[in-house]
């Protein structure tokens, strides 16, 4: 017996009462919970909804929901990084290898020209450092007119402003004292052509992150979730 529209609300009440916050576990849990529902009133049909929800929501065992949440994130956070090193990948293949060349190329050459090896890396670090912040800033500001509009918090939108987890390796400012250091030192070409592809690889890393990786989600979650709105 398929369960009602009223039912199926209840069990969304049901799990954001058990501390499921995000839309999207709260659905992949309803459809779980509707499935083991189903099967059990086509053993019993005499068993009662509620009946059957607590048997259901056992098996979950003393944790409840709780490592479902916790599993999901894993997931995503997981799959939004496989996502980011496979196009990463991609630019050591012709003709984005020629490109990644010469940038790292022409960052080494401006480092050369310069003759000031610490201002070019602070301002480059700077730089780095402020576009995470933008996109965190940005996407805050959506993730709340997602909420406004929908009503609905989605643990999608909080995996993205996470960058899948990747944010807390993306703060270049931790290597400030790195520079610092560097500024006392006499640096060869091999250590200056390092120093560029490092800069040049982390800011791949971080433009595919935010301006590849993180659109091409938003159109698979809209195409999986009919309530998920893109601005």
């Amino acid at each position: 017996m398929k369960l009602s529209n009223t039912q199926t609300q209840e069990l969304y009440t049901f799990t954001q009462k058990h501390y499921v916050d995000w839309y999207d576990v709260q659905t992949e849990l309803v459809d779980h919970l509707a499935n083991g529902i189903e099967a059990q009133r086509a053993i019993n049909p005499n068993i009662s909804f509620q009946d059957a929800l607590k048997a259901e929501f056992k098996k979950f065992g003393i944790m409840g929901f709780s490592n479902v949440v916790e599993e999901k994130t894993k997931a995503l956070n997981k799959h939004y990084r496989l996502l980011v090193w496979g196009y990463f990948k991609s630019f050591f293949k012709l003709p984005r290898i020629i490109l990644t060349l010469f940038l790292i190329w022409s960052y080494y050459s401006m480092m050369v020209f310069f003759n000031n090896i610490f201002w070019v890396l602070l301002i480059s670090c700077i730089v780095l450092m402020i576009v995470p912040f933008i996109f965190i800033y940005r996407q805050g500001k959506y993730v709340k007119s997602i909420k406004k509009k929908t009503g609905k918090k989605w643990l999608f939108n909080s995996i993205i402003v996470q960058l899948g987890g990747l944010i807390h390796f993306l703060n270049i400012g931790i290597y400030i004292s790195v520079i610092l250091d560097l500024e006392r030192r006499v640096l060869s070409t091999t250590a200056l052509v390092a120093i560029s592809s490092f800069i040049i690889l982390f800011g791949l890393l971080l433009y595919i992150s935010i301006f590849v990786v993180t659109p091409n989600l938003r159109q698979q979650m809209a195409k999986q979730h009919p309530d998920y709105k893109i601005a």
